[in-house]
């Protein structure tokens, strides 16, 4: 996976909703479920793989900061932003009573399953990027 910028944010978004889809999709087979609100699920889905594809593309202007800060302020904001659009939802309809939970865990697993593999190829390219610099200081 590459750093996230223009002109690769809409293939890493289909990426990641490729991900969660086949996911949710695996879970309810192996479960027995069907799901009667399969069509929002996956605008759901699609939301939420922008939403986290978005922020996680932000850590390039934070580089300064330390590095957990920055992962912890993405988690953060990406919870905000849900719950935020959870309460909006509550005003307009009736939410189920597990609405905040059932869409926190909904949020964490795929937050972190995108985080740690965009973070490990992202430390993986700046150690090959290090290892090529210090071949080319040897060489001179």
């Amino acid at each position: 996976m590459k750093l996230i910028n223009k002109r690769n944010f809409i293939s890493i978004v289909c990426i990641f909703f490729t991900l969660i889809t086949c996911g949710k999709l695996l879970c309810e087979k192996l479960c027995n479920f069907t799901d009667k609100y399969y069509t929002d699920n996956i605008f759901t889905i699609l939301a939420f793989s922008v939403l986290i594809t978005l922020i996680l593309s932000v850590h390039y202007y934070l580089r300064k900061f330390p590095f957990l800060l920055v992962f912890i302020g993405q988690y953060v904001v990406t919870v905000g932003i849900v719950f935020f659009c959870i309460w909006i939802h509550g005003l307009l309809s009736a939410n189920a009573p597990t609405a905040y939970m059932d869409m926190f865990w909904s949020i964490t697993i795929p937050f972190f399953g995108g985080a740690v593999a965009y973070y490990i190829c992202f430390f993986y390219q700046i150690r090959k990027a290090n290892k090529m610099l210090e071949r080319l200081n040897v060489e001179e």
